[in-house]
């Protein structure tokens, strides 16, 4: 006997077949037939199916063993490969800052003298008092010059030598009559001058100052208060005094008011020059 190949489903089958038998069993399923039963259709089917599933099966097998072998041999094999696990690292960082007994090596510990505070401040550096500006300037009368400084231990405080020639102001000095004044900075114990000349007329103190009125009464019946003041033109500074204030008072600006009853003086002195008026309350 000889063989054929069926040349629809390519399987071989005896000569004495007329037709394909697995091509017949085939229409046959297909068709709800009862399948025969044995035969070569049916035993290649079984060994198919069961060389799959010893694949599946191997697999597996090599699967779970590659597990099991890294839960229990893992870290030999990370070190056989040449792999360095966490742990490993942990423990050489550990032993790193450690040592053999526990303790850093000293030669790597930091140098703690270096911010030692031995309770000391160093008290902050200052530099002395100092001009920024010329020592000598002039300026017309009338006009604001600058005075410059710097340093110093603490707040500046301005002075002149004669407010007639220059008045000076957190280092704003202005010109009032002709000549020459002293302008002086003090910090702390520490002092610096300059000098200012100013052009024009030099200021002269006037002799004729008065009072508006030299005496004068206040009743009980009208006690309103009254109000004294300088003439004679500008004068720099005045300043107002009474002798008795059970009987009157004087304000800074010359307002005289009544107290009580009786003579009192008022007294005036305005740029060295003293001016007086008699009060009575009645």
């Amino acid at each position: 006997m000889a063989n054929k190949v069926c040349p629809k489903c390519g399987e071989e089958y005896s000569d004495t077949y007329r037709k394909c038998p697995f091509c017949e069993e085939e229409a046959a399923i297909n068709k709800g037939k009862r399948l025969r039963r044995g035969g070569k259709r049916s035993v290649k089917r079984q060994r198919k199916g069961g060389g799959a599933l010893g694949i599946m099966l191997l697999l597996a097998v090599i699967i779970i063993a590659g597990v099991l072998s890294y839960i229990f041999f893992g870290d030999q094999i990370a070190g056989f490969m040449g792999i360095r696990t966490e742990d490993s690292l942990s423990g050489d960082l550990d032993s790193s800052v450690t040592g053999t007994a526990g303790e850093q090596d000293p030669a790597t510990l930091p140098d703690d003298s270096a911010g030692e505070d031995d309770g000391t401040q160093t008290p902050p550096e200052t530099t002395p008092l100092a001009l920024d500006s010329p020592a000598e300037f002039t300026i017309p009368s009338g006009e604001t010059g600058r005075v410059n400084v710097s340093g110093g231990t603490g707040e500046v405080t301005w002075s002149t030598s004669n407010e007639h020639v220059a008045v000076v102001e957190r280092g704003a000095v202005t010109g009032v009559g002709g000549g020459t004044a002293t302008i002086t900075a003090t910090s702390g114990e520490e002092s610096v001058s300059c000098t200012v000349t100013v052009t024009g007329d030099p200021w002269v103190a006037p002799t004729n100052f008065k009072l508006n009125k030299s005496d004068f009464t206040i009743s009980s019946e009208y006690p309103d208060p009254v109000q004294l003041k300088i003439s004679g033109g500008e004068y720099m500074s005045a300043t107002w005094s009474v002798d008795k204030p059970e009987i009157a008072t004087v304000s800074d600006t010359g307002l005289v008011t009544r107290m009580g009853s009786g003579t009192a003086t008022v007294t005036c002195v305005v740029d060295g020059q003293t001016l007086t008026c008699v009060v009575r309350c009645g």
